[in-house]
């Protein structure tokens, strides 16, 4: 019997997220993921019990692939709000690339009694965009936003961000994101977020 192995188990992962995206979820079979790790689906089975399994670990390596992206921009020192652009563009092009697109097509249409939506969101997302907002909380704490609550702030940061283009992305009326395009929007998004969250000015602020 072989061992399993996290680099197996990555790897199985990739080549799933490669298909969900080429072919779709519901017509990507196991046999056609074995083939494509080049293993026997025996071997498959014994790392993930059912496709839906697998769309799990797939929709976890998307989310956790993508924040970490994100936090490495996340603005610490320097002008803020070029920081706050550079983390909008960051998350933007991982937001607008062709898996995260094709998960949120495939949960889109999952049936009505399935139970993988509200899993990923609990267990994956949510958490995920917690530590964003802990994030804001400390930078409200220092003063460089001002005091609001953490979690609404990642929520208002996130709906400028995904409002123009998100959409036109997802049903198909964007193909391919332009990067300047990307850049507009993340750069008017961190301007808007500074005029909600900025810190409130003093009157020597304004002498």
């Amino acid at each position: 019997m072989r061992v399993k192995s996290a680099e197996k188990r990555r790897e199985i992962v990739v080549a799933a997220a490669e298909l969900f995206v080429k072919l779709g979820y519901e017509h990507t079979s196991m046999a056609a993921i074995s083939d494509r790790v080049g293993g026997s689906k025996a071997t498959l089975y014994g790392y993930f019990a059912s496709k839906e399994d697998l769309l799990r670990a797939v929709l976890e390596y998307d989310v956790a692939n993508a924040a970490l992206l994100v936090f490495e921009e996340f603005p610490t020192k320097g002008d803020f709000q070029e920081g706050l652009t550079r983390l909008g563009i960051q998350y933007l092009t991982g937001r607008l690339a062709a898996l995260p697109i094709a998960n949120v097509r495939t949960l889109a249409s999952l049936p009505a009694g399935s139970t993988i939506g509200q899993e990923f969101y609990e267990t994956i997302l949510e958490p995920a965009w917690k530590v964003l907002a802990e994030h804001f909380g400390a930078l409200m704490q220092s003063g460089r936003l001002r005091e609001a609550d953490p979690w609404i702030a990642a929520m208002h940061w996130k709906g400028l961000h995904d409002g123009e283009l998100f959409e036109k992305r997802l049903i198909g009326a964007l193909r391919r994101p332009d990067p300047k395009e990307v850049k507009r929007v993340a750069t008017l998004a961190a301007d808007a977020f500074l005029k909600i969250y900025g810190p409130e000015k003093t009157a020597a602020d304004h002498q």
